[in-house]
């Protein structure tokens, strides 16, 4: 048996290694390549060599073969082919994009970064490499790239770099600088803009049509993009917010220049730009870089910070009880109206006639109050209200139209004065303080501004040396009594001048008030001691005609009080008189009331009787018939019998004995029970209370 098996050995175990050379030869010539998998081959032997410069095959050339095989069964010629990997397909998410590095291909182009697609549709989306490399296709980072799916891509050719799609959110802008591109002109900050590109999702397209290498001028809003960051970096930025009371003031970096002595640039037709929102019609329409003219009102606005720069400013508040004096920094120069002016044709005519400016305004009318259109001060003013106006175009200069108050007292405020020291026509050094109130109409506000500049400047220049010099000069036309017993006269003086001097500032004096005069102590002591004895001396005159008026009173209070005892006496008398009537009236009542209530006791008393003695009248002719009935009924003995029961039962007597001895008819026992109940009854009568015996 041993030799038989090991017989059968030598024939076995050729066979064995027959059998499992011929599997491994199959599993070398016949690759099974999974549902979702790609296999990569090697030419090893028998075939030509590589062109110069190419790294894959892509006409059977021995090296790595850029053809690959698809999922299923394949027969390789091992071994002048084999299969040197595996690898699954490449999936791109839904937020994902892939972009591509090519191993092989074409030389890149002089200056260029990223190679653009000029295989275009043929490589299937980087599915074909024989295709990409056959059709141009150029080696180093792709322009195109993969978008959401499913891809077999080979991976010694093509190197797939996931990266997430650009997503802006609502509020934010997307500014963009491509890698490349053709370079910037000299001077150019910002790259212009080309069609096509869809928002910079086709990077050829960019790059066919001219697109500029650096920040571009388009911009991304909110929303999802397909874009190659590595081609476009997008800086994601806040989009300007402008609040409520708020302007946007706006500088542009590009443009034409500014104009000569212009300070803010004349800006182009905002629809047309959307408000700096589309900067290539901004610089179409020959927008000018610097500060803008036009602002930008509450809102959001997608501004590319790379074109403008926007500053955030508070809108111009007048309150209620001023106005606002514009002067404007833009419009036509003025410097034309004077000769008008003069000529007595222009804007301005009627004003440089106005007597009370002439002195004033006398060979400077060119800063003066200018009409809309013209640089310089306004001649329409702002009411109160909110207005968004820029602060490089225009500046406010606030003016109170209400009523204002200036003082100069020992109790300041911080734009009042001290009191006026003054002295006198006989010279005694005194101190005046003064209340002066004025106004400003709105019609002549742009005139003080053009004057003094400001309300403040109007005060310490002009009010406050000319109330000083008016009141000097008076206090020293009059003795310092006398100026204080004028003060009303010397009040109305002053106003009148103050108000004729304050006309040519176009300023309206309301009132003009000498609040107090502080005379010298030693005046004051001497007017005060002259006072005190005229009012002593007439104290004294005082009181002797109250002591005259009160003698007088004393003989007519006598007088009174004779007349009130004479009135008492005459009303006590009627009073005794009147009491008598009443008593004498009383008594006559008292009698007839006393009368006549006897005579109602007597009637009650007879009606009382007469009705007791009806119904005891009533109860014997009742009883008497009730007796007479009885006997009638019961006979006479029948009757006393009932009775004598009736007095029996009420004194609680037994009428019926215990034992009952009875006789036949006619029997002597009857009369026998007569005597016995007579003599019971007897004895209860004579003794009342005492029981009968029980047995008979």
């Amino acid at each position: 048996m041993l030799n038989t098996l090991l017989s059968m050995s030598h024939i076995l175990i050729p066979v064995a290694l027959a059998l499992w050379f011929a599997i491994w030869l199959i599993t070398r010539w016949v690759v099974n390549v999974g549902p979702v998998q790609i296999a990569i081959a090697e030419r090893r032997f028998v075939g030509s060599k590589l062109p110069t410069g190419r790294v894959f095959a892509a006409n059977s050339e021995i090296g790595i073969q850029a053809d690959f095989k698809a999922p299923g069964l394949h027969f390789v010629p091992w071994p002048i082919v084999r299969v040197v990997d595996k690898v699954d397909f490449v999936t791109i998410g839904p937020d994902e994009l892939g972009v591509i590095t090519a191993a092989d291909g074409d030389s890149m182009p002089s200056g260029r970064i990223f190679a653009e697609d000029m295989a275009g549709e043929t490589h299937d989306n980087f599915q074909s490499p024989v295709a990409f490399l056959q059709n141009g296709g150029i080696r180093g980072r792709q322009l195109r790239f993969l978008t959401n799916g499913t891809y077999k891509i080979h991976p010694h050719i093509f190197k797939v770099e996931k990266i997430e799609k650009t997503r802006i959110e609502e509020g934010y802008i997307g500014v963009v600088t491509a890698a490349d591109g053709t370079t910037l002109d000299q001077g150019q900050i910002i790259a212009r803009r080309v069609g096509g590109h869809d928002n910079f999702q086709k990077a050829e397209v960019f790059l066919q049509n001219g697109g500029q290498k650096g920040p571009q001028i388009d911009f991304l809003r909110p929303g999802t993009y397909n874009i190659n960051t590595a081609m476009f970096q997008v800086e994601i930025r806040d989009a300007v917010q402008i609040g409520e009371n708020e302007l946007g003031i706006v500088e542009a970096r590009a443009g034409e220049p500014m104009g000569a002595g212009d300070v803010v640039a004349e800006t182009p037709d905002m629809a047309l730009h959307l408000s700096f929102q589309d900067g290539q019609q901004f610089l179409d329409n020959r927008g000018k870089r610097g500060p803008q003219e036009a602002v930008l009102r509450p809102g959001t606005y997608y501004v590319n910070p790379y074109l403008f720069i926007v500053t955030r400013k508070p809108q111009t508040v007048i309150p209620q009880g001023q106005v606002g004096v514009l002067i404007s920094n833009i419009g036509k120069d003025p410097a034309g109206l004077d000769d008008a002016n003069e000529a007595g044709k222009g804007p301005l005519s009627r004003g440089a006639t106005d007597p009370e400016e002439s002195r004033v305004d006398s060979g400077v009318r060119t800063r003066h109050v200018v009409p809309q259109g013209y640089r310089g001060i306004q001649q329409q003013v702002l009411g109160p209200g909110v207005y968004p106006l820029n602060p490089l175009s225009y500046k406010v200069v606030p003016i109170p139209t209400t009523t204002r108050s200036v003082e100069w007292s020992a109790d300041q405020n911080n734009k009042d004065f001290n009191p006026f020291e003054v002295v006198s026509n006989d010279g005694f050094a005194m101190k005046v303080e003064i209340r002066l109130q004025y106004r400003i109409l709105p019609e002549h506000a742009p005139y003080l501004v053009q004057k003094l500049g400001s309300v403040e400047e109007l005060e310490k220049n002009v009010i406050h040396p000319q109330i000083d010099g008016i009141f000097r000069a008076q206090v020293s036309k009059a003795p310092a009594l006398n100026y204080q017993q004028n003060r009303a006269a010397e009040q109305s003086e002053a106003e009148a001048v103050v108000r004729k001097d304050m006309a040519q500032y176009r300023v309206e004096v309301v009132s003009v008030m000498i609040c107090n005069i502080v005379l010298p102590e030693a005046l004051m002591h001497t007017t005060q001691e002259r006072n005190l004895a005229e009012q002593k001396k007439a104290m004294y005159d005082a009181q002797r005609s109250a002591e005259q008026q009160r003698i007088a009173l004393e003989q007519t209070k006598a007088e009174a009080d004779q007349q009130v005892a004479m009135k008492k006496a005459e009303v006590g008398i009627q009073i005794a008189k009147n009491e008598a009537t009443q008593a004498q009236e009383r008594a006559k009542g008292e009698a007839a009331a006393v009368k006549t209530r006897a005579e109602a006791e007597a009637e009650r008393i007879r009606k009382t009787g007469d009705a007791e003695a009806a119904v005891i009248q009533s109860k014997g002719n009742a009883q008497a018939e009730a007796y007479e009935k009885q006997v009638a009924a019961l006979t006479a003995q029948g009757v006393t019998a009932v009775e004598v029961t009736k007095l029996l039962t009420a004194a609680g007597t037994k009428i019926t004995p215990d034992i009952l001895v009875q006789g036949g008819a006619g029997s002597s026992s009857d009369g026998l029970v007569s005597i016995l109940l007579a003599n019971t009854l007897r004895g209860q009568i004579a003794q009342p209370g005492v029981a009968a015996p029980d047995k008979a």
